[in-house]
């Protein structure tokens, strides 16, 4: 995997380039950006020409393809792709390179943190996979490179306990900490690292991705995937095997058809969905509760409301952004006009506070029973208020 294979991402790349044009790589880096966006390639990237035996060096152009814009005769460094330690890297068996990531805690030796549920990074798995190993010489003599999955789920005692490791790591230890949500992390781990931030992909790039990722996906649910999914391609995939499209159509008609005096047969609706949600998450990640997913289930509902609202939104401000849920046009313009701009954005930062609560472990059924009979009012015209 090169630097370079990882489209639509060249700022990062860029980022990356000059530290090593420059000798001067720092020891800890958070790459932070939405969900399946290239964080992870781009870490495997860095640690294949890190732990490379004979790094090569090309211009820009000569190596990127003419999809993206490009600066003539800058200099890339990169992994050369043939040696023994590249091949090692490509699959997944380099001794130097250590993935760390939450159900590790499965492989621990202590029992009791074996039958523990890995819904977060804990202090265990960080002092047994990455601190330890850290203080250990490389197998190979070059570098030690460690990429930490999903670290915006580390406990706080975790973050703390890795403080000292990436203010002052072993010679030639390079820690790459991969972060979807960035206020997750403690400030003290924010400035131990250096940032390298991640964007949305195109809408375009998605949804031919997606068409190549999942070809039996129909083509007006792949523009659906790919305009709602906020340039994430991982949350793309996710949402086309668990058939959210079908998920959204009755989360618009619940909301269309929403009034405060059906405010338990809307909660009802959406909790029969979130569930359903959740089987699919259970079925990827063993180590989830039932609670936990129903939980994300309930996020990930909230995130279609949010896009139902922006979208009328768009129509209302006359944005030359394409709306997501074309097949509901009629319904959009209708809300448009019947909303005001101010209250649509209104309902979509109530979402977001909804979804933040969420995130922190607060009374769900309260959370939703609130959300929904909010944007019932909204839906009628009435106004809100969100601090």
């Amino acid at each position: 995997m090169s630097l370079f294979d990882i489209k639509h991402q060249m700022p990062g790349q860029r980022t990356l380039q000059r530290a090593m044009a420059r000798n001067r790589i720092p020891h800890a880096y958070i790459f932070h950006g939405p969900e399946g966006v290239g964080k992870e390639m781009l870490a495997a990237g860095l640690a294949q020409l890190l732990l490379c035996e004979s790094p090569i060096t090309q211009t820009l152009d000569a190596a990127r393809k003419t999809d993206e814009p490009v600066l003539d005769a800058e200099q890339l460094r990169m992994g050369c792709g043939t040696c023994h330690d590249c091949r090692l890297v490509a699959a997944g068996t380099h001794p130097d390179l250590h993935l760390v990531y939450r159900q590790l805690h499965r492989e621990h030796p202590e029992p009791d943190v074996r039958k523990r549920k890995g819904l977060t990074v804990g202090i265990d798995v960080i002092r047994h996979f990455l601190i330890a190993p850290a203080g250990l010489m490389s197998a190979q003599g070059r570098a030690k490179v460690f990429i930490l999955r999903e670290a915006d789920l580390l406990e706080g005692p975790a973050q703390n306990a890795l403080l000292k490791t990436l203010e002052e790591p072993p010679p030639n230890t390079f820690i790459i900490l991969l972060v979807s949500v960035l206020d997750q992390m403690l400030p003290t781990t924010l400035s131990r690292c250096q940032s390298v931030p991640l964007g949305p992909l195109p809408t375009s790039f998605v949804e031919a991705r997606l068409a190549t990722l999942r070809p039996d996906c129909p083509e007006d649910h792949r523009t659906w995937y790919a305009r709602a999914c906020d340039g994430s391609l991982g949350r793309a995939v996710r949402w086309a095997d668990d058939n959210v499209y079908d998920v959204n159509e009755q989360i618009v008609h619940s909301l269309i058809q929403s009034r405060p005096d059906q405010l338990p047969m809307t909660v009802k609706s959406w909790t029969e969905a979130s569930k359903s949600l959740g089987k699919d998450f259970r079925k990827r990640d063993p180590e989830m509760t039932e609670a936990e997913a129903t939980r994300r289930g309930f996020r990930t509902l909230f995130q279609l409301a949010a896009i139902w609202f922006a979208d009328v939104l768009k129509v209302s401000v006359g944005s030359s952004a394409e709306p997501a849920n074309t097949a509901f046009a009629q319904a959009l313009s209708k809300c448009a006009e019947e909303i005001d701009p101010a209250q649509a954005a209104a309902a979509i930062r109530r979402i977001a506070e909804a979804e933040y609560h969420l995130r922190r472990y607060l009374n769900t059924q309260v959370a939703v029973e609130s959300l929904v009979g909010e944007l019932s009012h909204v839906l009628r015209g009435d106004p809100i208020d969100v601090l």
